[in-house]
């Protein structure tokens, strides 16, 4: 699991530039780890209804601060315990909702006219609701039920060995970097592990296909110094980079039409 703080650029055959830049979901970054460099198109680790539930989240916290945090803490699971742990940590803006980067990203392709582009497919893709029956049986199969009854103790375990892989912030920038980057990657890891390797794997390997398409859209334009910014969990980016080596054919995703120049602000 590759836990470093240097964004991956993957340069695509065909030809443009897919830029993997790590985030710790609902952890807000320190500006200088923002990306800086030009970019004409957002790839969105999510489905199109996301903008929907950042809205709604946004109109939520306006009305009473921090309700989504306390609702997902007490809805319990890996999600309830990862943002519980995140908020013993000083010195970062943790527990945010909507999701802060992707979110700021979101709003700067907006404001930019830039393409925004999403790596998961809507529900009425036949496919994909397929994959998402196949996911959530094997999510419920006995022995993975019986693995959810002890997730405190599997989350013990695995933040000792993730401890060991966790890579030191960048110069300057909060020591409590090193501590969310592990309980975030302890969280991605323990729901790959409620899921099947397989299943992981095909998932995988759609939205590596879904952001290639975004990219040969960006081409069209942009020709071959299009490039396609996609915010996605640290922990999450060697398996997604894995699967855009083995060159999955692009598959056109819903987007908005746009034209984008300079950086970001």
């Amino acid at each position: 699991m590759n836990l470093d703080w240097d964004d991956i650029h993957w340069e695509d055959p065909d030809g443009g530039t897919i830029v993997l830049h790590g985030i710790l979901p609902t952890v807000v970054l320190p500006n200088k780890m923002r990306p800086r460099f030009q970019w004409h198109g957002l790839g969105i680790m999510g489905t199109s209804e996301e903008e929907e539930v950042w809205v709604e989240e946004e109109k939520s916290e306006i009305k009473d601060a921090g309700i989504n945090l306390d609702s997902a803490i007490l809805n319990g699971g890996l999600d309830g315990l990862y943002l519980e742990m995140l908020r013993w940590i000083d010195g970062l803006q943790v527990g945010r909702f909507p999701d802060p980067e992707p979110r700021r990203l979101h709003k700067t392709a907006l404001k930019h006219s830039r393409p925004i582009f999403f790596a998961e497919p809507d529900m009425d893709d036949d496919d994909w609701a397929d994959f998402l029956e196949r996911e959530a049986k094997e999510m419920t199969r006995p022995l993975k039920l019986l693995k959810i009854v002890f997730t405190s103790r599997r989350w013990r375990k695995s933040i000792k060995k993730m401890r060991k892989k966790v890579v030191p912030q960048p110069p300057r920038e909060p020591d409590d970097l090193q501590a969310a980057s592990a309980l975030a990657a302890v969280w991605w890891s323990l729901n790959r592990e409620n899921s099947d390797k397989k299943l992981n794997v095909e998932k995988d390997e759609r939205f590596a296909a879904r952001l290639r398409g975004g990219l040969a859209q960006l081409r069209i334009e942009h020709g071959a110094e299009a490039v396609l910014l996609v915010p996605i969990q640290q922990a999450w980016r060697e398996s997604m980079l894995s699967s855009l080596e083995k060159l999955p054919n692009p598959e056109e995703s819903s987007s908005l039409s746009s034209t984008s120049d300079g950086e970001e602000e």
